[in-house]
């Protein structure tokens, strides 16, 4: 038996007053011996037996119907078996509801979404004034509130483009209700329980929370979607994503790419495959396609954007020489015979100082320490901001303008810093720190000039000796020299934004869902009791589980009726009495 209002048994205190009166009003009357009423002593003495009985019943009867009175303030409640039980322990308790993109497939022409819906409103709705509420969505974000208010919150919401991580967000629920001083702890998971949303280790449940997790259909979905897209070597590369298994007549797909609303290219593809379409000739600037896949029960995933430009290959104003090293060298033959530079112009030079008349210097740090003064000079005579400064440890090369050369290890460079007097790294339109090592500027876009704390040389990095080595420095020439930024991909409601500098454009960023949403297939209930540590419950097990399992009634009206049965009596008994 649990109370409402426990604070109100402090009432109890109460029940001593009518022993109290009782006691207050015992009197020793003065004895007078009267010798003609001796007769009546032997009455008086059976009497004063009698009413002691009697005031001994009023003082039980006052004292229990206080007592009861009491009870009944605080608000009993006895738990019952029976469903129709309506009140619950004052509980904390947080619904997450999973609206991620996968919870947008239609099943039996119905959204999983309303599914979901109804039964975080049921959790909801059996919420009573003294549960402390929280609702988590794909966000992330835990929303307190009344009753009322998420139910509302519930009742708009709609399929987003975001991912949700149930095991980082069944960690943080129960952190928040284990936080709550009150009787009963409870997180209810309302998701399709993918496989691919339960994310890395563990969620680690407190002790005295319980977390109930709403069972997915039996079967599911068959899905396909396109995971990502991108312009390589003239042809749109489309990997292909969704449910495997799902039966090879659903396995195939018609994928068809289309640039400015005219349809480029077609395809068949599988989940798990990759496309190759070939692309036209374009000319040159910014151009955007868009990839779309034949409609299933999941929309949200057969449609995704790609962004690429078209540029002439970069021109060289001059053989890179010895001031560039052997690797460089090696590297600029092999993108000439793949036309991706050209020998003559005046666009990049690449060497241990700026070069006059390049549009674009590349510069690596001279071979010799001697010669450091020489290059800042020059950087100097260029309006450069940095310079090399001194020595630098070694680590590894980190950045996200160029993932692909992430992690290699640089153990040896020169720090580069911004000339004193200048507003320091980032801070000008026209600079830009691309990659760091050890937190400090490793490369360093100032203007017409890229500056390399380390020479592209084995002996100071791992980078030559590494596949990436070539890309990168197509990537220094035919990119970055540009002043342009990657192509990045994003989560988000699809769509394409361009960065501009000026009223060039430098970049873009392509919003589209995470390819993970695209399997359905749900994770098995020992998988989710292990990593999430829940109970996987079907819908009407899940309903009577929610608030400790069982139904409680509240007792207060009972006491009520023994406490008016009680006054009853003790009227009864003292106008006999009287």
């Amino acid at each position: 038996m649990t109370f409402l209002h426990p604070l109100a048994l402090v009432g109890l205190a109460a029940a001593a007053i009518p022993a109290l009166l009782h006691l207050l009003e015992r009197r020793v009357p003065p004895e007078a011996e009267f010798p003609p009423l001796r007769y009546l002593s032997e009455t008086e003495r059976q009497n004063a037996r009698r009413l002691k009985l009697r005031h001994l019943l009023l003082l039980l009867l006052r004292t229990a119907l206080i007592a009861l009175i009491v009870l009944a303030a605080a608000r009993p409640l006895f738990p019952t078996q029976s469903r129709s039980g309506s009140l619950h322990a004052p509980t904390a308790l947080a619904v997450i509801l999973d609206n991620s993109a996968s919870s947008g497939v239609v099943v039996d022409g119905r959204p999983a979404l309303e599914r979901l819906k109804g039964a975080a409103r049921g959790s909801l709705t059996r919420a009573a004034a003294s549960d402390r509420l929280w609702l988590v969505l794909a966000d992330g974000v835990a929303r307190a509130g009344t009753r009322e208010a998420l139910l509302a919150t519930v009742d708009s919401v709609s399929v987003s483009a975001r991912r949700l991580d149930l095991t980082a967000a069944v960690g943080a629920a129960t952190r928040l209700v284990d936080a709550e001083p009150l009787p009963a702890r409870e997180v209810h998971v309302v998701s399709d329980l993918q496989r691919t949303a339960l994310g890395a280790g563990r969620a680690e449940v407190p002790r005295g929370v319980r977390v109930l997790a709403l069972a997915p259909p039996s079967q599911a979905p068959a899905n396909r979607g396109v995971g990502a897209a991108r312009v390589t070597d003239g042809a749109a590369a489309i990997d292909i994503v969704g449910t495997p298994g799902a039966g090879a007549e659903h396995d195939a797909a018609s994928v068809t790419l289309r640039v400015r609303g005219r349809e480029v290219g077609r395809a068949l593809a599988a989940p798990g495959s990759t496309v190759r379409i070939p692309l036209p000739s374009f000319g040159p600037g910014w151009w955007m396609g868009e990839v779309i896949l034949d409609a299933d029960e999941l929309r949200a995933d057969d449609h995704r954007w790609l962004v690429w430009r078209v540029a002439p290959p970069a021109r060289l104003a001059a053989s890179p020489g010895p001031g560039a090293g052997p690797f460089v060298a090696a590297a600029l033959a092999v993108l000439e015979d793949a036309q991706r530079v050209s020998r003559g112009g005046t666009e990049v030079t690449i060497g241990d100082r700026p070069e006059a008349g390049a549009l674009v210097s590349v510069v690596v740090p001279p071979s010799e320490p001697a010669l450091i003064g020489q290059a800042n000079r020059a950087l100097g005579a260029r309006g450069g901001r940095w310079r090399f400064a001194a020595a630098g440890t070694p680590g590894p090369i980190a950045g996200p303008v160029l993932p692909a050369i992430a992690g290699l290890q640089v153990t040896r460079r020169y720090r580069i810093e911004a000339e004193r007097g200048n507003r320091g790294p980032g801070t000008g339109d026209d600079t830009m720190v691309l990659a760091t090592v050890n937190g400090e500027p490793w490369l360093v876009r100032d203007g017409s000039v890229l500056l390399l704390g380390s020479r592209l040389d084995t002996g100071w990095t791992a980078l030559p000796a590494a596949p990436a080595f070539v890309p990168f420095v197509d990537a220094l020439v035919n990119r970055l020299a540009r002043g342009e930024t990657p192509i990045s991909e994003v989560e988000g409601p699809p769509r394409v934004e361009f960065l501009t500098c000026g009223a060039d454009t430098v970049g873009a960023t392509v919003y589209g869902l995470d390819p993970r949403e695209s399997d359905l297939t749900p994770a098995s209930p020992g998988l989710v009791h292990d990593v999430l540590g829940a109970e996987v419950l079907d819908g009407a097990a899940f309903a009577a589980a929610r608030f400790a399992g069982a139904g409680r009634r509240d007792g207060s009206g009972l006491l009520l009726v023994l406490a008016l049965i009680g006054a009853l009596v003790e009227l009864a008994v003292a106008t006999r009495t009287r």
